[in-house]
């Protein structure tokens, strides 16, 4: 039995001719045979209109080829050069049945080449085009145009098998079948998958104006404390907005003339806020009064700036821990120097950002030596106990606060983003009301790290191409930084470049390639995290809630391990079952 696509019930066609065309062709043909019926066609004219068409049936066999098959019911003859049907008036003239069928065949052929991007083309298959006249039998002399194999007829219709096998026999045979591949092609380029979607640019754009609202009322909110205390330590969920208050509280500082320093951890994030600093319209202005940094970038250069040396050790334990012991002494002594060279090293305000990572003595040099009044002096710190990368790090800041304040609400994820992180790091988050669904996370299974490259790549690619998304909205984020993972070895994807510096991607000019730990702080629409094997050491389950928070509107995982795709797999579906979608 042959394949029919459609598969229908025959009854169901409404031409007679047809209806016995279709059931001889699906019980007398072998399953080697996949039959198209009812096919349609459209394509421009000579003169550039569109010329419609339909085939009846198209038969398609791997090693014998194609035949296209024209089916004419009722009565009709060849009289006087042209086709004509018997009408109770009399004959009227139709459309040649052969110049039809080869006309449609001609399309065919050249559909298969260009949708196969020429894998297969008309010298490596076998076609040819017949008529079938299911209601009558034939006598006479054979039309021009035609062939004796090329008709089929009432008689045929209990053999049609054989008689399509001696119509396909009657044209041009190839030396060799389709391959596998070919064929597959073929059947591609003729049967071809056709998605209605909803791109993610529309959402992304929807979820970014809503989630800028929801974190201008937390901004607000805090405005009343900032009246009454001038030391207030911030906590919140990732998510809730604590970057932007810290950088709108620093501005607002710095536009009363207070010398403001903004210190955060996260070396990328300082270059972001500082990009966001050299955009605001009074940024002639505030460029005197507030200065936007890293720790470690701040404390170089203010110890450089006093002439000590800066030596720092090669390896990363060593670095840690010479940050830890040796950069607060060294800091204190280039205090010192300048202060003595009546230098302004210390500032009215300092908000701190990622307060979470502050070692004790960064607190205390910066309290007790960088702040003008270290026991009144304004000091705003704002921070995420969960994000806490390190040990070293205290669970309390050693600072006393006249008000403490927590953030509850997510405000810059989607629901559906937040609550999958909250589900992974086992810890809970609210949301405004009005926070946008957004789209649900996706998940791939991927056999192994060797065959993660293409994966990625091809969902990069339709992020860019099928759902309109820039570079500067996209950011891919592994366990390991850009060299070391597996995209490593590649330069570009569609041809945008791939880098591991958040200044080129910020300008909007190559996706960027980095670690939840270099990028934390930071947000993108669509973050996509790949190499997902396991938690360890150097990728804890705060990474993972580092790097799911990062996205605001839509989140992909690239999963390896067993382990890693069920905690995954588990989190969407509760969040699912809580949602009821």
């Amino acid at each position: 039995m042959a394949f029919m696509k459609p598969d229908i019930n025959p009854d169901d066609i409404p031409y007679d001719s047809e209806r016995i065309v279709y059931r001889a062709l699906k019980e007398q043909l072998t399953n080697d045979f996949v039959v198209l019926h009812s096919y349609p066609w459209l394509r421009p004219d000579r003169d550039g209109a569109l010329r419609e068409g339909e085939v009846d049936f198209i038969v398609l066999h791997q090693e014998k080829g194609m035949l296209v098959l024209e089916v004419k019911g009722g009565e009709l003859r060849y009289k006087n050069a042209t086709w004509q049907r018997k009408k109770h008036h009399g004959y009227e003239v139709i459309t040649d049945p052969f110049k039809q069928a080869r006309c449609s065949m001609h399309y065919l052929v050249d559909r298969i080449e260009k949708q196969s991007g020429g894998d297969v083309r008309g010298i490596h298959f076998s076609y040819g085009h017949a008529v079938v006249f299911p209601h009558d039998y034939y006598s006479g002399e054979i039309p021009p145009g035609a062939d004796e194999a090329l008709i089929l007829s009432r008689r045929d219709m209990d053999s049609i098998d054989q008689a399509i096998e001696r119509a396909m026999a009657s044209w041009p045979r190839r030396e060799k079948p389709l391959t596998n591949h070919q064929w597959r092609r073929m059947a591609t380029a003729l049967l071809p998958e056709f998605n209605l979607f909803r791109p993610i640019v529309g959402t992304v754009d929807d979820v970014f104006e809503k989630i800028q609202e929801m974190t201008d009322e937390q901004i607000e909110l805090l405005a009343g404390l900032y009246d009454e205390n001038e030391r207030i330590y911030v906590t919140g969920v990732a998510g809730s907005g604590k970057t932007q208050i810290a950088f709108d509280r620093s501005v607002e500082l710095a536009k009363s003339s207070q010398l403001t320093l903004f210190v955060c951890y996260n070396n990328h994030l300082a270059e972001h806020l500082q990009r966001c600093l050299r955009e605001h319209p009074e940024h002639a202005r505030l460029k005197k009064w507030l200065k936007i940094t890293n720790f470690h970038g701040f404390a170089r250069e203010l110890i450089e700036d006093a002439g000590i040396g800066w030596d720092p050790p090669k390896s990363a334990e060593l670095l840690a821990k010479f940050f830890i012991e040796e950069v607060p002494e060294l800091m204190e002594q280039a205090v010192i120097l300048a202060m003595e060279e009546d230098e302004q090293v210390e500032y009215d305000a300092i908000v701190i950002d990622e307060a979470q990572d502050f070692h004790s003595r960064w607190w205390e040099v910066l309290q007790c030596t960088l702040l003008k009044d270290a026991e009144n002096g304004i000091l705003y710190a704002f921070a995420d106990p969960v994000q806490k990368l390190w040990d070293w790090a205290p669970s309390n800041p050693p600072v006393s606060f006249a008000a403490r304040y927590t953030l509850h609400r997510n405000c810059r994820n989607s629901r559906w983003i937040a609550r999958t992180s909250t589900a992974l790091a086992k810890t809970e988050a609210k949301f405004f009301r009005r926070s946008p669904l957004g789209n649900k996370p996706k998940i791939d299974t991927v056999p192994s790290i060797v065959s993660m490259k293409g994966t990625v790549m091809k969902v990069v690619e339709q992020l860019l191409h099928q759902h309109g998304l820039r570079p500067s909205q996209i950011v891919l984020i592994g366990p390991k930084n850009f060299e070391n993972g597996s995209l490593g070895d590649i330069q570009q994807i569609d041809d945008v470049p791939l880098t591991g510096d958040v200044r080129i991607w910020l300008h909007g000019n190559a996706l960027l390639v980095t670690t939840a730990r270099s990028f934390k702080g930071l947000e993108a629409d669509a973050v996509l995290l790949y190499d997902l094997d396991r938690i360890s050491i150097g990728f804890s389950t705060v990474d993972l809630y580092v790097a799911c928070t990062r996205a605001r509107s839509h989140i992909h995982f690239f999963a390896t391990g067993k382990q890693m795709i069920a905690e995954i797999d588990n989190a969407i579906k509760a969040v699912q079952q809580e949602f009821g979608t």
